[in-house]
């Protein structure tokens, strides 16, 4: 039988990361890598939840989706295109992305989130 709750360790996932970093388009400084480690997802793919982490670079970043994540390391900063709005995030941070949502992500210490995203219907 299947758990009906999941106890996520960011600090020790249990599963192997995948490698990844932005579009390098979109980078505007430094080399941010990151690794993601997916942790589960509903059948039909549109709520999923894991752990990422980034290292040091600044890139812009459109959300294509909602999600909420929670800061566990680091210190990265979020600056809203077209505004001067900055939100910076370190360890306890909570924040939520619309679809939608353009940023420049600047990761001044690379940062470790706790992450879900959910896909409404099209």
């Amino acid at each position: 039988m299947t758990a009906k709750y999941l106890e996520i360790n960011a600090l020790n996932p249990g599963v192997e990361p995948v490698t990844g970093a932005p579009d390098p388009a979109l980078v505007t400084d430094g080399n941010p890598a990151s690794l993601t480690w997916d942790l589960d997802r509903t059948p039909d793919g549109r709520v999923e939840t894991g752990v990422w982490e980034v290292a040091p670079g600044t890139w812009t970043f459109t959300a294509e989706c909602w999600e909420i994540m929670h800061i566990v390391s680091g210190h990265s900063e979020l600056t809203e295109v077209g505004t001067d709005r900055t939100t910076v995030l370190r360890a306890g941070s909570v924040f939520l992305m619309r679809p939608g949502l353009q940023v420049v992500w600047r990761v001044v210490e690379t940062t470790r989130k706790i992450w879900v995203t959910y896909v409404p219907e099209a």
